[in-house]
């Protein structure tokens, strides 16, 4: 039987073998390369925009919209305008939702949706009005220009088209068909 004497020559064995296990676990980590948590959020300075159509002062096509970012990329908002264009007139009332791909809202290209309510009125001959009220689903296309030195005037566009949600003789009394285009473009101010 060997006392604790007879088992130090197994102590530098033990100590390179666990100097060898070390080093190859560094090595290991070394080379596995950094997991990344995601890209760096981008701190958004401004979330929420009012802005009007300025076309209204010249023509007859006036809107008001307001959009507030909600989750990163997302952003909620409701828009009212008025168009007159020849006879035909109309007046919505829209709730949407935007997606900036970005991921930085106000700011860039969206891809939207929207619900809403129109309120159309055409000529049908030299004394009466036709008219319809309906509702409206609507997709969005739309980009953001956010400018100046404090990056808060918005310049927006954008093209969309909406579904008109009524039954095809009420379409065919006002002379709707079931889809019409729409045009954006709007200055405001983000805050």
């Amino acid at each position: 039987m060997l006392g604790v004497h007879g088992y130090l020559f197994l102590v530098p064995i033990i100590q390179s073998r666990v100097r060898l296990i070390a080093a190859a676990f560094g090595l290991f980590v070394a080379a596995t390369p950094a997991r990344s948590q995601g890209p760096a959020r981008i701190p958004i300075p401004y979330r929420t925009y009012i802005a009007v159509n300025p076309l209204g002062i010249p023509f007859d096509v006036g809107s008001i919209e307001v959009e507030s970012g909600v989750a990163q990329g997302i952003t909620v908002g409701g828009q009212g305008s008025y168009t007159s264009l020849g006879d035909d007139r109309y007046s919505t009332v829209d709730a949407k939702v935007r997606y900036y791909p970005s991921e930085i809202v106000l700011r860039g290209f969206s891809l939207g949706v929207s619900v809403g309510h129109t309120h159309f009125t055409t000529r049908n001959n030299d004394v009466t009005r036709r008219s319809l009220d309906f509702g409206t689903v609507g997709l969005l296309l739309d980009y953001n220009w956010m400018l100046g030195m404090q990056h808060r005037f918005i310049v927006g566009s954008g093209i969309g088209a909406k579904r008109v949600l009524a039954n095809a003789d009420a379409r065919d009394a006002a002379g709707l068909d079931h889809a019409y285009l729409t045009a954006r473009f709007v200055v405001g101010l983000a805050f």
